[in-house]
């Protein structure tokens, strides 16, 4: 699905209509994506669509059911934005360290 997604992107023109494009990708991640970035986008309006880029790029790298579980984590806890998804991921993937 990465492999469409990016696909997808690539063949819009522009850099609007990309950035819409990737927003509507996320948005098909469910409810919790639809509410997420509509919080973004009412608490950022000049500056949303740098979380979305962000948001997309992680959807890419580490897939939609990863992202969908951020994002849900973060409505609970009512902390918005991308970085705060990229920390969530930080702490959620990171692998305890084997002692010897």
């Amino acid at each position: 699905m990465a492999e469409h997604r990016a696909a997808m992107v690539a063949a819009v023109s522009g850099k609007r209509g990309k950035r819409y494009l990737k927003r509507q990708q996320l948005l098909e991640l469910g409810d919790p994506a639809i509410r997420y970035l509509t919080e973004i986008v009412h608490r950022r309006p000049q500056a949303w669509f740098q979380d979305v880029d962000r948001l997309h790029q992680i959807l890419q790298s580490h897939g939609p059911e990863v992202l969908r579980r951020a994002m849900e984590e973060g409505l609970k806890e009512q902390i918005f934005g991308a970085s705060y998804v990229e920390r969530f991921l930080q702490q959620e993937l990171s692998f305890p360290q084997v002692v010897q």
